[in-house]
């Protein structure tokens, strides 16, 4: 698993010991990500907007694995 976080302007960013609310995903798994969007599931999830660019990112950074545990990445909107 790993944890998702809406940082203040909308973007997301995945680790585990960032502070705020945080999102549960499975690790590695697009079907994953797909299914919470589908579901809105981040909107509820987070309490407030989330950046569609991010989601996006989130995609594409789920499909190639899980982050390795040292490290923290913001998931950056696409341009």
């Amino acid at each position: 698993m790993v944890r998702v976080v809406r940082l203040t302007d909308g973007t997301l960013a995945i680790g585990r010991t960032l502070p705020g609310r945080g999102a549960w995903l499975c690790a590695g798994s697009p079907e994953c990500v797909a299914e919470a969007r589908r579901r809105r599931a981040f909107e509820r999830a987070f309490r407030g907007p989330v950046d569609p660019g991010s989601l996006e990112c989130l995609d594409s950074s789920r499909a190639s694995g899980p982050p390795r545990a040292d490290v923290e990445a913001a998931v950056e909107p696409l341009p």
